[in-house]
């Protein structure tokens, strides 16, 4: 491993008693994320959060010395409906108002904010305060120059809206009228300009509005008197043709009259009809028995005298005898009457059928007149309708032309009246101070913002971040147990041990790297049941995250009084550990296992008791066929035989077979992953790769471990505090006792 020269120091976090197998990691817990979790990753990003919140806040503090003062100034203005339907006889009630959710009132507020928004009050400020003459109308003229007067005017007149804000006072008929300038003296100019402009604009539009109605008006009066004329002489044309004129004076009309004269008339002829019906019946009935007949004087007194004369002959004849003359004359003279007495009869039948048929003609002529004077009636009565439906029309016309007439001369009367509904309750002030900036609102908001945008960077930072963090993301990626965690060396024990570093487990083994150290070789030794392992390989996933720094560390760790300790520096690709054991790398592994070196002449010894070290040698083209041969596997045999411990230090897994080929002649592999560097999926990929050769992991180390971005945790915060506690004892010792012996001599 090269040095790394860092001001910062992190601790190791507590070594795993690893378990055998490897199905405990199985079985995952539910991760719950608690607030602390999120208060260790803005710790963590802290640099993240202070960077954005100084570089917001740092922009902010330099755009309030850049920045021009602006002035603003306000003006309140009362705006008063005043109702212009009212004085033309209109109603000031809304109907739509609660089917629309809105009032005339608020349609008539939005107008006015409107209309002081406008492009024509900014055209009448231009011209009532000559601002062609400002030196911003020069500055807009001068960046158009190519451009026509009218097209200058109207960019002049969107700056000024622009800096223009209408704010309406919530329940009150009051608005604020601001305008913000670099100018102070135009700052407060503009607004005091905006209320003559407003009720200047005001007018004008009013006084257009009542000349413009007064003209429909004439034009409505001159065609609905046009219409009204008609219409009277359809009616009076109409009541002369039809005789309705004498119906509406008063009089009764001819048709009517005579119509009326004749039902009566047809009444009388049915009663006389009928009476002399049932009499020609009677007497065609029950012929001479007839009460008519019966009751006649003539026929009554005819009938007495023929009984009486009947009672004489009947006497005569019985005594004189029926030749007697005088019974002869008696009996002529009752012949006679009864002659008489039948002709009688017979007139009174021929009169009564006389009258009967007369009665019936009479009839039937005063029917047929009726039938004739009630047609005339229906079609009097249907004119009649017709007539009223111009009557109709008529009254119609004439209501419309007398409210038009009216309405005329309530506006002519109102265009007289245009009055003014706005005031100035707050006259424009000209302004102490600018408006903008405001340093202490800026800063206050850039603090607020910047701390946010700090915050989102952080986590956004820690999202984006797929590395190894702490060992929990190594257990849960990698499902292999933690054999430790190798912090960061500070500046201070860099310095002091210049290219010794990568071996401050003998130099010092009480520091907090040291004690690591010493915390994964006991992990280490407990990982295997039975019996600690005798040969380990080394590796990592990728290059450049320690694992030669912790091959050494480790051998250093294991060599004690008793224990004798081998390091092999099998990375026969870009070799480092005699750089860091300060040997010659002339001869090496390379050259004994192809035959050119003796093995007592490449294991050399170090300043270390008991550790020794074998060096890669000259780099062969195909490093993976010497380790995959016999004369590797007896090199190892024989090493097992003579030394306690093995230690091997391989290329990276990934992209090289070298660390698996090793892996088959130990027993078992420390896998090396360096903090906020090796990925997850680098991770996953190196264990894949190294179990496909059914090689035992023991467990992983993270290495180059920082305090800051390692999060606090239970083992670390422990670990910080009994270092800080134990450092008098540890400085008497290592002064007492020398920095060589330490730990390097323990088990």
């Amino acid at each position: 491993m090269q040095n790394h020269h860092s001001n910062e120091i992190a601790v190791p976090a507590s070594a795993s008693v690893t378990a055998p197998a490897q199905t405990f990691y199985a079985l995952e817990e539910e991760q719950v994320v608690h607030l602390r979790d999120y208060w260790h990753i803005l710790a963590k990003r802290k640099r993240w959060v202070i960077g954005v919140f100084s570089g917001v806040m740092l922009a902010t503090l330099l755009a309030i010395l850049l920045m021009a003062p602006v002035y603003r100034v306000t003006t309140t203005l009362q705006i008063i409906q005043d109702n212009p339907s009212a004085i033309l006889g209109g109603s000031s009630t809304d109907p739509l108002g609660a089917l629309t959710g809105s009032s005339e009132l608020d349609r008539f507020y939005e107008t006015q904010y409107n209309i002081l928004q406008s492009r024509a009050i900014a055209y009448g400020l231009i011209d009532s305060l000559n601002l062609k003459e400002h030196p911003s109308y020069k500055e807009i003229e001068a960046d158009n120059r190519d451009e026509p007067p009218e097209i200058v005017r109207q960019k002049y007149a969107q700056y000024l809206l622009e800096n223009l804000k209408v704010e309406p006072v919530k329940n009150s008929y009051l608005v604020n009228v601001s305008f913000k300038s670099t100018d102070k003296e135009l700052a407060r100019k503009l607004p005091e300009a905006i209320q003559g402009e407003y009720l200047k604009l005001s007018m004008t539009t009013r006084q257009q509005s009542y000349t413009l109605l007064r003209q429909w008006l004439e034009d409505e009066l001159t065609r609905l008197g046009k219409k009204l004329e008609i219409s009277e002489r359809s009616v009076y044309a109409d009541g002369q043709n039809h005789d309705f004129l004498s119906l509406e004076e008063g009089q009764y009309n001819v048709i009517v009259q005579k119509y009326v004269e004749v039902s009566k008339a047809l009444t009388v002829a049915q009663s006389e009809r009928a009476i002399k019906e049932a009499q020609f019946r009677q007497i065609s009935e029950k012929g001479v028995d007839a009460p008519l007949i019966t009751n006649h004087p003539l026929v009554t007194s005819l009938r007495q005298q023929l009984i009486d004369l009947q009672g004489q002959v009947t006497g005569s004849g019985q005594i004189f005898g029926s030749n007697y003359p005088e019974h002869k004359g008696q009996s002529a003279r009752m012949s006679e009457l009864r002659e008489r007495l039948a002709q009688e009869v017979r007139r009174i039948e021929t009169s009564v059928r006389a009258d009967y048929e007369a009665a019936l003609r009479a009839e039937n002529l005063l029917q047929k007149e009726f039938d004739l004077q009630k047609e005339k009636v229906i079609d009097l009565q249907n004119g009649l309708v017709r007539h009223h439906i111009l009557k109709r029309d008529l009254q119609t016309n004439q209501t419309l032309y007398e409210g038009l007439l009216a309405r005329m001369k309530e506006a002519s009367i109102a265009s007289t009246m245009v009055a003014s509904n706005v005031s100035v309750i707050n006259t424009a002030e000209a302004p102490y101070k600018p408006w903008v900036p405001k340093p202490l609102l800026f800063l206050g908001l850039a603090a607020v913002i910047g701390a946010l945008l700090g915050t989102m960077t952080a986590f956004f930072v820690e999202y984006l971040d797929n590395s190894i963090k702490n060992t929990e993301e190594l257990e849960r990626n990698c499902r292999i147990p933690v054999l430790g965690v190798v912090p960061m060396a500070d500046a201070g024990e860099v310095r002091a041990q210049g290219n010794h570093v990568d071996l401050i487990a003998h130099y010092k083994p009480m520091s907090m790297v040291g004690e690591a150290v010493f915390q994964i070789r006991s992990a280490i030794m407990l990982s295997v049941s039975g019996a600690p392992p005798q040969s380990i390989v080394v590796t990592s996933a990728n290059p450049m995250e320690g694992k030669t720094f912790v091959a050494a560390n480790i051998a250093v760790a294991l060599a004690g009084n008793d224990r004798r300790c081998v390091i092999l520096d099998c990375d026969l690709r870009k070799p480092r550990l005699h750089k860091v054991f300060e040997q010659s790398n002339q001869v090496g592994l390379s050259s004994h296992l192809t035959g050119h070196a003796d093995l007592e002449k490449i294991i050399l010894p170090t300043e270390i008791p008991n550790l020794f070290f074998i060096p890669s040698g000259p780099l062969p083209p195909n490093p993976n066929e010497l380790f995959a041969s016999t004369a590797f596997e007896s090199l190892v045999r024989r090493l097992r035989q003579e030394f306690s411990h093995l230690v091997i230090d391989s290329p990276p897994v990934i992209g090289f077979a070298d660390a698996r080929s090793l892996a088959v002649h130990a027993d078992g592999a420390v896998l090396v992953f360096r903090h906020h560097c090796t990925t997850g999926e680098a991770g996953r990929l190196a264990v894949q790769l190294m179990t496909q050769n059914h090689c035992h992991i023991l467990g992983g180390i993270l290495t180059m471990a920082r305090k800051d971005l390692m999060g606090p945790g239970a083992y670390y915060g422990y670990y910080r505090h009994y270092h800080r506690y134990y450092g008098g004892y540890r400085s008497k010792a290592e002064n007492g006792s020398g920095e060589g012996s330490g730990r390097a001599g323990q088990s």
